[in-house]
């Protein structure tokens, strides 16, 4: 049996961040990581919208994506959150 010299107290203190890192991540996402990009009329059927209202918005809208010169993609879970904050409001 390969046995290991024990870890330093930085080790042992760098496992426990890596485990609470973990934990915020996992419920900061609520467990998913499925996210996606939406193109135009996706995005704009989930949010009842027109694709002019999209475009002439894009930088208004924190889920809005630039890939390109001309490709325009939306996060699906960007989307969802920024709908959910403005139920609140």
């Amino acid at each position: 049996m390969d046995s290991q010299p024990p870890k330093n107290p930085f080790e042992l203190l760098l496992d426990q961040f890596r485990v609470i890192v973990r934990e915020e991540i996992k419920a900061a996402t609520n467990g998913k990581r499925d996210d996606r990009l939406l193109d135009i009329d996706e995005a704009a059927k989930l949010l009842s919208v027109s694709p002019d209202y999209l475009y002439h918005n894009r930088k208004r809208l924190p889920f809005a994506r630039k890939l390109g010169p001309k490709i325009l993609r939306f996060s699906y879970v960007g989307m969802l959150r920024w709908i959910e904050s403005k139920k609140l409001a």
